[in-house]
C-alpha cells in the first residue's frame, strides 16, 4: 500500500472571513425555513402520488440538513457549540442516502453489525466530514463508477473506509482541499484521524479512525 500525501496543511485554503460566513448563515435561515414549510404543506395535500411524496420527503430531509449546518455555523461563531454522543451507523446511512441523490454510479454501504456505537462530537460536523470524503470519492470515480463504504469496529475505535475505483481520491484537484482540511480538523476535534492509501489493486482508500465512547457499545441497540 502507498500512503498518499495530502496538500491540506496550507491555512490559506480555508475561508478567512468568519464574520462573512456568519452573516451568510444568518441570512440563509429564513429561506431554508420557507423551503421546509412549503415542502411540509405539499406533503399534507390530499392524494399526493407516492413517488411525489417521497421526493418531497427527500427535499425536506436535505433542507433540514442545510438548516442544521446553518445552526452549526452560527453556534460555532458565537462559541456556543457543544459536543454530544453521536451514533455513527445512522449518521453514515444519512450521508450515503444524500450522496446517492446526485451520484449516477453505485455506492455500496457495509456495516458489519447492528450495534450502535457512539463518538463524542458535534453531530453536524461529523456528518460534514463524512460527506466531504464521500463526495470526493464519487467525484474521483466519475459517473458510472463505484464507491465502497465499510464501517467496522476495532478495539476502542470505529473504522470507516471509503474506497473508489476511479482515478483516485488522492488525485482530485486542489479545489477540493478545503473540504479535506475541514475533515481533518473535525476528526482532530474528537481525537480521530484520516489516512489515505492506494492499494495494489489501484483503489484509493480513505480511512477515518474515530475513538468510540465506552458507553456506546450497547449490544442489542438497533
Amino acid at each position: 500500500m502507498t500512503r498518499i500525501p495530502l496538500d491540506t496543511d496550507n491555512p490559506d485554503i480555508l475561508p478567512q472571513a468568519p464574520g462573512l460566513l456568519q452573516q451568510v448563515a444568518h441570512d440563509l435561515r429564513q429561506p431554508v425555513a420557507a423551503i421546509l414549510a412549503l415542502a411540509a404543506a405539499a406533503e399534507s395535500e390530499a392524494d399526493v402520488p407516492a413517488p411525489v411524496l417521497r421526493r418531497l420527503e427527500q427535499i425536506s430531509e436535505e433542507a433540514s440538513w442545510i438548516f442544521r449546518v446553518i445552526g452549526d455555523l452560527l453556534a460555532e461563531a458565537s462559541g456556543e457549540q457543544g459536543t454530544e454522543p453521536v451514533a455513527i451507523a445512522p449518521l453514515l446511512r444519512e450521508v450515503v442516502a444524500s450522496e446517492r441523490l446526485t451520484f449516477s454510479g453505485e455506492i455500496e454501504l457495509q456495516q458489519q453489525d447492528g450495534q450502535l456505537r457512539h463518538v463524542m462530537v458535534v453531530g453536524t460536523r461529523l456528518r460534514r466530514a463524512l460527506a466531504n470524503v464521500l463526495s470526493n470519492a464519487t467525484r474521483a470515480t466519475g459517473p458510472g463508477g463505484r464507491v465502497e463504504v465499510i464501517a467496522r469496529s476495532r478495539g476502542d475505535a470505529e473504522i470507516i473506509e471509503i474506497a473508489d475505483d476511479g482515478p483516485g481520491f488522492g488525485r482530485v484537484g486542489p479545489v477540493h482541499g478545503i473540504g479535506l482540511q475541514i475533515t481533518r480538523q473535525i476528526l482532530a476535534e474528537c481525537g480521530g484521524r484520516m489516512e489515505v492509501e492506494r492499494l495494489a489493486s489501484g483503489q484509493t482508500v480513505v480511512r477515518l479512525v474515530l475513538p468510540l465512547l465506552s458507553c456506546g457499545h450497547r449490544a442489542g441497540d438497533q
